[in-house]
């Protein structure tokens, strides 16, 4: 009888086990063949290749030119007008190395790649959402087969985004604080404001001061005489000045990714105004949302999302969503539903309170399956506001 009470959780174990693993694989499996039938619906071509360029879209072309040619030291005349700087070198670099051993296209790499690390991050989200089955269905689902999965699954820096997020959140749930400050340096490296996630860190780090009883003044004194917690801040912008200096040493300008900006039309402005001129472009015909309004709707969702999260008390997810989305906000509406859908933390949240009845997860599953081709095709033939 007791060899049998040992064998059966074991048992139970192992199949959980594996239910984590395969929800995450069917998911990739249902998504790739729904995005192949949207791509073969609007194109002559056929193919995992012609698949895999057809959704090597807008800022994927200049991934693949720094993972294939690297930085520029100037603008080119009659190649480019400007540099490829505004664009973090980690998952290029990435790109390139894993080509050294598997000499193939770069697109077809990345975009095998990039569906690796979004099956992965699904794993990594797994005791981030507390073991939470249904909601751990939606996520998986939302990531490889919503609406959005074109842009966790091509040569985009939202895959490896969303993975080394979710790993410094589960870092930090775990208190190991060493693997965030980690996570943290590579994340910062993928794309600018990775390095906020270094407020998530300290956050996290006050939470356990008061926990165990300490005050607030007495919180420096305590970080100070803790190694780990003073190593895992200070290296957590670690991949962001390693490219400023690197951008110091051939460019001369450390801060070129800043300033190249401009020349992509972002210039610093009024947030607000923003919102309020994307929310009153109203369509001329139809009654569909224009790009400019998803875009501020999406902003105005992250954001929702974010007070969420601040009100489920995950202050540093909530801060630093919310700064995510506010950073790009003061420049312009750009590429606002990538940034927004991009963050774990939010996309999370959605899949909670999504799950929280079986029928409402239904839907959503459906919804987001049945969405899958339809954004999937916008994507391809250039809608404006999935840029």
């Amino acid at each position: 009888m007791a060899l049998e009470d040992v064998v059966r959780p074991n048992a139970g174990g192992r199949l959980m086990v594996m239910a984590v693993a395969a929800v995450p694989l069917l998911f990739a499996i249902s998504g790739l063949a729904i995005r192949y039938a949207a791509f073969a619906s609007i194109s002559a071509e056929s193919g995992f290749t012609a698949y895999a360029r057809a959704l090597c879209r807008w800022d994927c072309a200049w991934y693949i030119g720094i993972s294939e040619q690297g930085y520029e030291r100037f603008p080119i005349p009659n190649h480019s007008n400007v540099g490829r700087w505004g664009f973090f070198p980690l998952y290029p670099m990435l790109m390139a190395a894993i080509r050294v051993v598997f000499p193939f296209q770069t697109i077809l790499v990345a975009t095998i790649t990039s569906m690796f690390c979004s099956y992965a991050a699904c794993l990594v989200a797994w005791p981030l959402l507390e073991k939470n089955m249904r909601a751990y269905i939606l996520y998986c689902a939302f990531l490889l087969s919503g609406p959005f999965s074109f842009h966790f699954t091509t040569f985009l820096t939202e895959p490896l985004f969303v993975l080394l997020t979710s790993c410094v959140f589960l870092a930090l749930k775990r208190s190991s604080y060493l693997a965030a400050g980690v996570s943290s340096a590579l994340l910062s490296a993928t794309r600018l404001v990775g390095v906020l996630v270094v407020f998530a860190i300290v956050i996290q780090m006050f939470k356990e001061h008061r926990e165990r009883g300490g005050s607030m003044p007495s919180f420096p004194r305590w970080v100070l005489g803790r190694p780990d917690l003073l190593v895992a801040i200070f290296i957590s912008p670690a991949g962001l000045f390693a490219y400023m200096l690197f951008l110091h040493l051939t460019v001369g300008d450390g801060f070129a990714f800043l300033h190249v900006q401009r020349a992509f039309g972002r210039v610093a402005g009024n947030p607000l105004v923003f919102l309020w001129d994307g929310l009153s472009a109203v369509p001329t015909t139809g009654w569909l949302p224009t790009a400019p309004q998803w875009s501020a709707l999406a902003a105005v969702t992250g954001l929702a999302l974010s007070a969420g999260l601040a009100v489920r008390r995950q202050y540093g997810a909530a801060l630093f969503c919310a700064i995510c989305i506010i950073l790009p906000l003061i420049t312009n509406l750009a590429s606002m539903v990538r940034y927004v859908v991009g963050l774990a933390p939010l996309t999370m949240l959605l899949a909670v309170l999504l799950s929280a009845s079986k029928l409402s997860c239904l839907a959503a599953l459906f919804l987001f399956l049945g969405a899958c081709y339809f954004m999937t095709a916008a994507w391809i033939g250039g809608y404006l506001a999935l840029v």
